[in-house]
């Protein structure tokens, strides 16, 4: 294996490479570019109605009722209970 102090000595002896200049400026375009929203207000605008819309549609169209069994200790289990499911309720 080199010697690692050798080669960052060669490493720092080198002329510095040409696109270094340029890099400030590439990466605070690439920032700019990364802090413009994906939706536009209107497209906010739209995306906030259409789900407002869908909500509000899904509260007024009736759906089946369901009743719930239900809980408490003192009442005999349930026909899913696992008791049952084994067999060992109805004996």
């Amino acid at each position: 294996m080199d010697d690692i102090d050798g080669l960052l000595g060669q490493l720092r002896n080198l002329p510095l490479d040409a696109r270094l200049a340029d890099i400030d400026s590439a990466v605070l375009d690439g920032v700019t570019q990364a802090r413009r929203p994906a939706l536009s207000g209107g497209g906010l605008a739209m995306v906030a109605l259409v789900s407002l819309g869908t909500g509000l549609a899904g509260t007024f169209v009736p759906s089946s009722a369901s009743v719930a069994a239900p809980v408490s200790a003192l009442t005999a289990p349930g026909p899913l209970a696992p008791s049952t499911l084994l067999g060992a309720a109805n004996e």
